[in-house]
């Protein structure tokens, strides 16, 4: 079994892949500066695990504890993706591949194989990134405005807020500060994705489609009149490829030639044209000087007759 590991700046989403099954996630909180005692709780349990393939954002200090625990647990060291140039039919186009962060590199990878067709995926997390990939798998770019909880953050830190205040369901208009704060930041999120959707829709003559992904979209999504699809785990599917590179061996027919093989037999065909030319000619040479003894023959018989005549 393969352990996927998506680790991002709030949550940790993770799912055992086995070969022919789908993936299954789960996730949990993370704390900022420690992971261990997480794993132990998430994982304790978790055997049979080969490899493990992360998708890590949250810094080199998690990674560490991550590969610490892996290794005492599995006696296994966790392979951390990085981004590339190009790959499974996507070209990044970053100048510098690994700039590119990760999950947004996987979750390229995960959408240009789902579809041939030019696709937009949209990131609702901490922040909320936004990404296009032609259908000839091309990278066109993206952007990054803040997400919900970063507004919402901005927002409280700035605001004479009471720590009591009454947290009520979405009103366009509220009637508390906390509240106010939740409105104005999903429409200033909902309006932005909508203007980029019909924006991109134009863009592309209609000829786009729209996924949504990360912990916000949920919430973000019914606010967008937009047509959209929810893929919760595109990360993880974009890790997967990478986890299932090698399963497969690569098949080599009994009766296909290799290089040096079609060249042998190239030249074993060229000596032999060469031999049955040399034989022609041969055979020519020897008829040759048969004909010229016939007709000399001849004229020494006739010769004599002359003679005796």
């Amino acid at each position: 079994m393969k352990l996927l590991v998506d680790i991002g700046n709030t949550r940790v989403k993770w799912a055992v892949l086995e070969k022919g099954g789908p993936i299954e996630s789960h996730h949990f909180t993370r704390k900022k500066t420690t992971i261990k005692t997480s794993l132990t709780s998430e994982w304790k349990a978790l055997e049979g695990i080969e490899s493990i393939h992360v998708s890590n954002v949250a810094g080199d200090k998690i990674a560490q504890q991550l590969t610490e625990w892996a290794e005492k647990k599995w006696q296994i060291t966790p392979t951390f993706v990085k981004s590339e140039s190009k790959r499974f039919g996507v070209t990044n186009s970053y100048s510098d591949p690994e700039l590119l962060g990760i999950d947004r590199w996987l979750a390229i990878i995960a959408a240009r194989q789902h579809a041939r067709q030019a696709t937009c995926i949209i990131d609702c997390g901490t922040a909320i990134t936004v990404d296009i990939v032609t259908k000839y798998g091309i990278h066109q770019g993206g952007m990054i405005l803040p997400g919900l909880s970063l507004m919402r953050e901005a927002l409280g830190d700035n605001t004479n807020m009471s720590e009591n205040a009454e947290i009520s369901d979405f009103k366009t208009l509220a009637v508390n500060t906390q509240s106010a704060i939740q409105a104005g930041t999903l429409y200033t999120v909902s309006a932005s994705l909508e203007r980029l959707i019909d924006d991109l829709t134009t863009q592309f003559d209609n000829k786009i489609r729209f996924i949504i992904t990360g912990g916000d979209a949920e919430t973000i999504l019914p606010l967008i009149s937009a047509s959209i699809s929810h893929y919760p785990d595109i990360v993880l599917k974009g890790l997967a490829y990478y986890a299932r590179q090698g399963d497969k061996k690569p098949h080599h027919p009994q009766h296909v030639k290799t290089e040096e093989t079609t060249e042998a037999v190239e030249a074993v065909e060229a000596v032999e044209a060469v031999e049955a030319v040399e034989a022609v000619e041969a055979v020519e040479a020897v008829e040759a000087v048969e004909a010229v003894e016939a007709v000399e023959a001849v004229e020494a018989v006739e010769a004599v007759e002359a003679v005796e005549a």
